[in-house]
């Protein structure tokens, strides 16, 4: 893994909303998960393409036990650990392939958590870990976002409040301004194997895959400062959002140091994605 400076990385990652590490995965375990990744994508029926056009597929990893490797994969919690993320929990992943000449990816935020008055701190509650198994640029969907969205009202935060809507997965309107370029975004070129860290607050989206191959990355979804949450945050997250016990009872080493649990009587934190007035403009 290249070396990236951890102060700068963090600073980067809290006040911009993302950071990119270099070559996090070697070339064999980028061989092994592109193969595995392959291997499901190609059992799809045509029905979740459809349904899943602006998205690409949206496999979940808790049918493979390989997936178990990924989230332990030690460069990364490296990574999460030089920003002073020392005690990561893990909740959920997927694998986000963009078939050769598909749309755009809307522009969203992943955050449920804006009930609590948490979520509108600098410090992220919740992380997505990218893998990228191709270079990915402009022309094959690479990923764009908006920096310090996370913590700063943007026009596209009102102009789609949530965008997960089974209209804007099929790409029924492409016309929509969810798919649209906007003011202050950015694009993030990587190469297959770098790792991108993000806020799951940020806005992003991505470019339309115009080549005639796939573009896959796999998300992971972490809580950095679990320990550090509000009560019910914790509660929400240990009793609805973990990964099976099944699945990570497959895994040849024990997780359950990133398995989020909560054993306390709080009422689980309500699911709301759209932000309050508390996400003010810079």
């Amino acid at each position: 893994m290249s070396s990236l400076d951890a102060t700068v990385a963090r600073k980067q990652l809290i006040e911009e909303g993302y950071v990119v590490f270099p070559q996090v995965l070697d070339a064999e375990m980028l061989r092994r998960t592109t193969e595995t990744c392959d291997r499901h994508i190609d059992a799809l029926p045509p029905e979740h393409f459809a349904a899943q056009r602006s998205t690409g597929t949206m496999i979940g990893l808790f049918d493979d036990p390989f997936f178990t490797e990924l989230v332990a994969y030690r460069p990364a919690l490296d990574a999460l650990a030089s920003m002073g993320f020392e005690r990561p929990t893990f909740s959920s992943g997927y694998v986000i392939s963009k078939p050769p000449q598909s749309p755009p990816l809307f522009w969203h935020q992943d955050w449920w958590g804006w009930n609590d008055p948490h979520s509108y701190q600098p410090l992220p509650q919740q992380l997505f870990l990218m893998y990228y198994l191709v270079d990915t640029t402009p022309h094959n969907g690479c990923l764009r976002l908006i920096p310090r969205s996370h913590l700063y009202r943007h026009a596209m935060h009102d102009i789609v409040p949530d965008a997960h809507t089974d209209d804007l997965r099929r790409a029924e309107d492409l016309s929509h301004p969810a798919y649209n370029d906007i003011e202050g975004q950015i694009d993030v070129t990587v190469k297959a194997g770098d790792l991108v860290i993000g806020d799951s607050r940020i806005l992003h989206a991505s470019r339309a895959n115009q080549s005639d191959t796939r573009r896959t990355v796999i998300t992971l979804w972490f809580h950095p400062i679990y320990d550090e949450l509000p009560e019910a945050m914790r509660a929400a997250i240990g009793r609805r959002n973990r990964p099976r016990d099944e699945w990570a009872a497959k895994a040849p080493f024990d997780m359950a140091r990133l398995i989020p649990t909560y054993e306390g009587d709080a009422e689980p934190l309500g699911w709301n994605r759209i932000p309050g007035d508390r996400l003010s403009h810079a």
